[in-house]
């Protein structure tokens, strides 16, 4: 197992989601070890840490794929001083989760009152839903026992079925009973 530092530098290179782009690229590529952050306001530190060729391998993919909007200048590896301990790819996808949903809520706060007003009357509208949801599902449970015993039913008349030819001969011709 080995540790690289990959220092992705442009104009262009935050608030764009290179860390969510790289974080898939690095699941893509099996990386075991990974964590991303912003440096300055023109860099992206990437630490990995896994066998040599998938490292070598997955910073090819750096080097080549970008996300939509980024502007690069220089793509460089670095050897890795460890002072930081690289978290597993698991580890580094919750903390990006979380940092990612903090950051929502915080936006979501900066909107002008009439948007987070909008907002409440799209959440009271998924309550109403969800609450409506709840009641077809009782519903739904009625109607299930009610199709149950439908189905016992005409369970009865399929056997009624079965011998109506029988039956039908017998009503006509109330003699071929008594002939057999």
């Amino acid at each position: 197992m080995v540790s690289a530092r990959i220092l992705i530098k442009g104009e262009k290179v935050q608030e764009i989601g290179y860390r969510i782009f790289l974080l898939e690229k690095a699941l893509e590529s099996n990386i075991e070890k990974i964590y991303a952050r912003n440096l300055d306001k023109d860099k992206v530190e990437l630490l990995i840490s896994d066998e040599e060729n998938k490292i070598n391998n997955f910073f090819g993919v750096v080097k080549k794929e970008r996300p939509a909007g980024a502007i690069v200048k220089d793509v460089r590896r670095e050897p890795y001083d460890g002072k930081i301990p690289i978290p597993s790819i698991d580890r580094y996808f919750q903390f990006l989760t979380l940092e990612q949903l903090s950051r929502g809520r915080e936006e979501v706060l900066k909107l002008p009152r009439f948007v987070s007003e909008a907002l409440g009357t799209v959440a009271s509208a998924v309550k109403g839903i969800d609450e409506k949801l709840g009641n077809m599902t009782e519903r739904f449970g009625i109607f299930g026992e009610s199709a149950k015993r439908m189905d016992n039913r005409l369970a009865g008349i399929d056997q009624k079925l079965e011998t109506l030819p029988d039956r039908i001969a017998e009503a006509i011709n109330p003699r071929t009973k008594k002939q057999q």
